[in-house]
């Protein structure tokens, strides 16, 4: 994401919120991904535009009283106690940057509250649970005409490794290694894929055997022999070359509907319901997401007793934030985990649950 540069002010007092948020961005842009500049650019933007509503031409006149009454008026909007802690959170770091060139005063980021949540408030409890992914996924396995379809490629690596969409998005066929079972997730920003924590978040994961069946269907019958516009080869690919992340939550949406396996929990008939449709499935109440699939699937890997270290290299999190916002498992379920021998062959079927040394 790029903006055009405008000539700075000679004092730095004098910069506009516009400016101070166009010249944040560019300095974030050197170390974020360009999904992280796109959350900021709109957590900000809501700020900006507040500031040019009610007068506020430069950063020099930004106050304590401004920032709380920027924070009562998102609360007026009625936005969940989560979107008022992330925007006030992105306004905190473009002040402490201002302070940091000089445009304020050093104390003034003193003056940003950002409000402090409670775990109820800042999770979500929004997943596809783990007995809903095990009916699915028996259902894709048991469905030779639906076995290896795009939504059950995309939710067999979803689920079984735990990544993020962006990561999928970015997988290449030669990042799939069925002989040894393996997904290699690579960062590549200079050709469009790069993975949320840059070098950082490079892994090899190990996939199960119904995973690995699942994607050499997909390839050999549902794979369009595309490249994308840098030459690279697609693991997922259409007919114009590297599936979007559009794409991808259009075929997890449709793929995780319960109307596939049982009757609609809603009364709705499957044949006559425009959720069952590409451009209505999100708004399907059962429907899921991939972040929503990542969720319930971080869930699963701790319920099955995995140390949080092996699900933090696995998944790309840290340990902290799994146990914070991806462990939903309750108190009656945590006081009954035992940490028993898991395998490579990790599958929600259980499929590989006695390792094989020979």
């Amino acid at each position: 994401m790029s903006r055009k540069p405008s000539s700075p002010p000679a004092n730095p007092s004098d910069l506009s919120p516009r400016e101070a948020r166009d010249r944040f961005l560019e300095k974030r842009s050197m170390e974020n991904s360009d999904k992280t500049i796109r959350s900021y650019d709109n957590r900000l933007t809501r700020w900006v535009h507040w500031c040019e509503e009610r007068g506020v031409e430069r950063v020099g006149d930004l106050s304590g009283w401004l920032f709380d009454e920027y924070e009562r008026h998102l609360r007026a909007e009625d936005n969940a106690p989560a979107t008022v802690k992330g925007k006030m959170t992105a306004v905190s770091q473009v002040v402490q940057y201002l302070a940091t060139i000089e445009a304020v005063d050093e104390e003034l980021p003193e003056k940003v509250h950002v409000p402090k949540l409670t775990r109820s408030q800042e999770t979500s409890d929004t997943m596809l649970d783990t007995e809903d992914a095990k009916e699915l996924l028996e259902f894709y396995r048991n469905d030779p005409a639906r076995f290896g379809t795009p939504p059950h490629a995309v939710l067999e690596v979803f689920w079984n490794t735990g990544c993020r969409l962006g990561a999928v998005v970015g997988l290449d066929l030669g990042d799939y290694d069925p002989e040894n079972g393996y997904l290699d997730f690579n960062h590549r920003p200079e050709s469009g894929t790069p993975l949320k924590n840059n070098e950082e978040g490079e892994r090899v994961v190990r996939i199960s055997e119904p995973v690995v069946d699942a994607l050499d269907t997909y390839i050999a019958r549902e794979r369009s022999d595309k490249r994308d516009e840098h030459g690279r080869e697609p693991l997922f690919a259409g007919r114009q070359g590297r599936v979007t992340d559009t794409t991808i939550r259009s075929w997890t949406y449709q793929g995780t509907q319960p109307c596939l396996y049982m009757e609609c929990p809603h009364g709705r008939r499957r044949r006559n319901c425009k959720f069952t449709e590409r451009s209505h499935a999100s708004k399907c109440p059962s429907s899921r997401a991939p972040h929503h699939i990542r969720t319930g699937s971080l869930t699963w890997h701790c319920d099955r007793g995995l140390p949080i270290e092996v699900i933090s290299e696995r998944v790309d999190a840290d340990p902290d934030t799994i146990k914070r916002y991806y462990d939903k498992a309750d108190r009656h379920q945590k006081m009954a985990e035992r940490r028993e021998e898991y395998t490579a062959d990790l599958d929600i079927a259980g499929i590989g649950d006695e390792e094989d040394d020979s």
